[in-house]
């Protein structure tokens, strides 16, 4: 070989060879790395925005979890320098504390030990055990990052999302303003499997209390963070526990918003106690009798809730319950009303209705199952003309909804004239009749009366009888519009 030839060469190959160490420069042998020379580098800490219809979303960086006091619909981490994270390459955990100024500080330092792709995560916070029984001074929290595809030679970005759900109860009502606590019922603890909340044998179910917050969009309402798709039914009030018609199932990292209403507990009147014969009711009454008779007549202000509990009662006066203005009536039990007309002047007498409905009001009747309300009509013989009352009475263009029970008005005669069993008052003008659901029993119609619509010499709006309501014995197969005259 030529001598020049060969000293041209070999400058060449030591070129090549120089190249090959160069590429393998960082393992020296394949893809392995040596433990110590390149660490994990971090560059930065966010908590994720979730997608939905309504996310609990997050703005970043940060570090201590609240929440954002515009809306409560956003997480908001203050670098403070008091939380740490857990990070996770390979085998080897360290705890990195999130400290003020956004840098953050490892426990010991976490190394790649190959060249090849790795996943890393994190979890917030470190604790084993999560707690979340009592959340009246701040919400329970848990956060997990996942990086599938980290390189040695990268920085990455730990991307955290919430692992919990956020439940959030607003209270309606007249009484809401007067709630002191509240809770719901889920698991009050999980173990946090590295950023996962799991449930298991040593896990129980419970009271959550919940923290009660005020936005600056002037939402006010009680939250927690719970397990997510763990069924709640129910929750209490000032320790009164209600079940929820309609269950939640809370979404992880959504905002679940139950909202309930708080109204006023009824005032329970025990009509044996009751001294006098005259009683005037608002608001939320319960009318609570043994089935013994009480000589009472009962004034019902407008807007009132009654319910009428086993009562027995009469009245020589007059009606016994008189509505005025709209009210709403639940009939509870056995319930006996025994309204007299009586003579005012020596031609004409009184009337007294069982219900008397005034000043345009509208009475809504509804019912427990299996209750009745029987409504016996009376009269005195002092009048040359005597009249009755009618069952339930309507005037001054009063309206009449009956949504069920079992309702039976005796007493009247056909030679005497009188209101309707169910309906107006004698020369009056009544408003609208609807019968919705319930059985009647109509006895002894007066004369020029209706069973269910205008009295003697009076008018009335439309009535309604609604299919599956049965008027003694008849059952109505669809919608009847019209009165019923027997």
């Amino acid at each position: 070989m030529n001598k020049r030839t060969l000293i041209g060469i070999i400058p060449a190959a030591a070129l090549l060879l120089l190249a090959a160490c160069t590429q393998d420069e960082p393992g020296g042998q394949g893809n392995e790395l040596p433990y110590g020379e390149y660490p994990l580098q971090i560059g930065g800490v966010t908590l994720n925005v979730e997608s939905g219809a309504e996310p609990w979303s997050a703005e970043g960086p940060q570090t201590r979890v609240t929440e954002d006091n515009t809306d409560g619909k956003s997480s908001v981490w203050e670098w403070d320098g008091s939380e740490t994270i857990r990070v996770q390459l390979g085998d080897e955990t360290a705890d990195y504390t999130l400290n003020v100024g956004e840098e953050l500080t490892p426990d010991r330092q976490l190394y790649w030990t190959s060249t090849d792709p790795a996943r890393v995560t994190a979890w917030y916070p470190t604790d084993e055990t999560i707690d979340f029984s009592d959340q009246t001074n701040g919400l329970a929290y848990l956060l997990k990052a996942e990086v599938q595809d980290a390189t040695y030679n990268n920085e990455i970005t730990l991307g955290f999302k919430h692992q919990l759900a956020k439940v959030r109860l607003v209270l309606s009502g007249t009484q809401a303003g007067m709630a002191q606590s509240v809770e719901v019922y889920g698991y009050t603890t999980c173990t946090n499997n590295e950023g996962a909340p799991v449930t298991d044998g040593s896990t129980t179910q419970g009271w959550i209390k919940m923290k009660h917050t005020t936005y600056t969009d002037g939402t006010e309402c009680w939250e927690a963070n719970v397990v997510p798709d763990v069924v709640i039914d129910r929750v209490k009030v000032n320790g009164i526990e209600t079940t929820l018609t309609t269950p939640l199932t809370p979404v992880v990292a959504a905002l679940n918003t139950i909202t309930i209403s708080v109204e006023q507990a009824p005032t329970e009147i025990d009509l044996g106690t009751c001294e006098g014969t005259t009683l005037t009711v608002s608001g939320k009454t319960i009318l609570k009798g043994d089935g013994q008779q009480k000589n009472l007549q009962i004034t019902v202000e407008p807007d009132t809730e009654l319910t009428l509990q086993d009562v027995n009662i009469f009245y020589n006066e007059g009606p016994t319950i008189i509505c005025q203005g709209t009210a709403h009536i639940t009939l509870s039990g056995t319930n006996q009303l025994s309204p007299t007309s009586k003579g005012a002047d020596p031609f004409y007498s009184d009337l007294g209705s069982g219900i008397e409905v005034r000043s345009s009001g509208t009475l809504t009747i509804e019912s427990e199952p299996k209750a009745t309300l029987t409504i016996t009509r009376r009269r005195t013989d002092t009048a040359i003309y005597l009249l009755y009352g009618a069952g339930i009475g309507l005037y001054e263009n009063a309206n009449l909804v009956i949504k069920g029970g079992t309702i039976t008005v005796t007493g009247g005669s056909p030679t005497a004239e009188g209101g309707a069993n169910i309906g107006e008052f004698v020369s009056q003008d009544a408003g609208t009749i609807t019968l919705e659901g319930g059985t009647f029993t109509l006895q002894n119609q007066c004369m020029l009366s209706s069973l269910v619509g205008a009295g003697s010499y009076g008018t009335c709006g439309t009535v309604t009888i609604r299919a599956g309501v049965t008027i003694n014995g008849t059952t109505y197969a669809e919608d009847h519009v019209g009165v019923i005259k027997e």
